[in-house]
């Protein structure tokens, strides 16, 4: 199965960094407002989802012609991200690429990062991609840093974590309590020459792996 990216209506920028990270394979599902990103990315929507509160009347008009239309009520449970997903899944996708899902509304980025956590929970894989980092979600299945990477951040977003082990890294941890009302895992480096590795025995981490 390929892989499916989904792109929503937060912030890109350095789309040159986010084309990067794209395979000519991959399904394309735009949220709402993420139209506006498609051209800038060099891609076209195979479908396109969400209420269209915030998708301008010239891109509905243009991308609606071209793929496949899957309308939201306003009123709802889900974000228009987590919709794409839930859709994605019933589609039997089980490999992700989230972006545009970072910046504005401080609400809607937290709750795309409980989107990792949804995926993570159906042992699938996701990746959540913004202008400045790639992330994961890591548990008892590490997850890696390879040494081209300025920094990584490791932190508690399913509350505490335990058994966290961080290897080949500036400062490593071994069977470490993370607790989420204090963040150390704040801008760590792995070692030159290395690949890190980051692991919870108890609970969950997100590793942000910043280029």
């Amino acid at each position: 199965m390929n892989r499916c990216v989904i792109v929503s209506a937060g912030i890109i920028n350095d789309y040159a960094f986010i084309k990067s990270l794209l395979k000519k394979d991959d399904f394309f599902i735009f949220c709402d407002g993420g139209l506006r990103h498609a051209d800038f990315l060099g891609v076209k929507p195979d479908v396109m989802t969400g209420d269209f509160d915030s998708v301008s009347d010239e891109d509905y008009k243009r991308w609606s012609s071209q793929c496949r239309v899957i309308s939201l009520p306003r009123e709802k449970d889900d974000t228009d991200t987590l919709a794409a997903v839930r859709f994605a899944l019933s589609e039997g996708f089980d490999d992700f690429l989230l972006t545009g899902a970072m910046g504005f509304r401080f609400d809607h980025a937290f709750a795309n990062i409980g989107v990792l956590l949804y995926l993570d929970d159906l042992h699938k894989k996701a990746v959540l991609a913004d202008d400045y980092s790639l992330m994961e979600i890591a548990g008892k299945n590490p997850i890696y840093i390879e040494d081209n990477y300025s920094f990584f951040s490791v932190l508690t977003v399913d509350g505490d974590a335990g058994g966290v082990c961080i290897k080949n890294a500036k400062y490593p941890l071994e069977n470490a309590v993370l607790k989420s009302s204090f963040q150390i895992g704040v801008s760590n480096e792995v070692l030159p020459g290395k690949t890190a590795s980051v692991s919870a025995g108890q609970g969950r981490v997100l590793v942000v792996k910043v280029r």
